[in-house]
């Protein structure tokens, strides 16, 4: 399976909090490696993909995860062996990469309701690809059927 970079990272942060018992921020942060900033936005994710509920204690600065929603077992136990994957086949580099070749390829920014990108990457995870392979799938089939449309008038 290939995982984006915030994909591994939510993937990595559901691990941490699966068991439910507290895990310090400092801790997750050095485990992700990644900034405060970022570890703010992939708990709204992980809370707003899976529908749990993570619970942050000012007291012990850690997070915690009360409610799993759908974060049930089979769910971590898929999130591990994708990430299990990934360190097997690139043991150097955690995360896979986008080939940007300026002759294929052109970044581009999308405004997306969440629902329709949890939908791609849904797309994108059973599919073994990544979320730009399914918008390009997309894209094609509706020109397609666009087309054929329109031949037919």
């Amino acid at each position: 399976m290939q995982l984006s970079t915030r994909q591994a990272r939510i993937f990595r942060l559901a691990m941490l909090l699966g068991p439910g018992t507290p895990v310090e921020a400092q801790r997750i942060i050095t485990q992700l490696g990644c900034s405060e900033p970022t570890l703010t936005r992939a708990l709204k994710e992980l809370r707003e993909t899976y529908s749990a509920e993570i619970r942050y204690s000012k007291a012990t600065h850690s997070y915690q995860l009360v409610k799993s929603g759908q974060l049930d077992k089979k769910k971590l136990r898929q999130m591990h062996n994708a990430l299990s994957s990934i360190v097997e086949t690139k043991p150097d580099e955690i995360v896979s990469k986008v080939s940007l070749d300026k002759e294929k390829k052109k970044a581009v920014s999308l405004s997306l309701r969440m629902s329709v990108l949890r939908k791609i990457d849904q797309l994108a995870m059973q599919t073994d690809t990544t979320r730009s392979d399914i918008v390009e799938l997309l894209v094609d089939s509706s020109i397609a059927q666009l087309a054929a449309t329109l031949h037919r008038r």
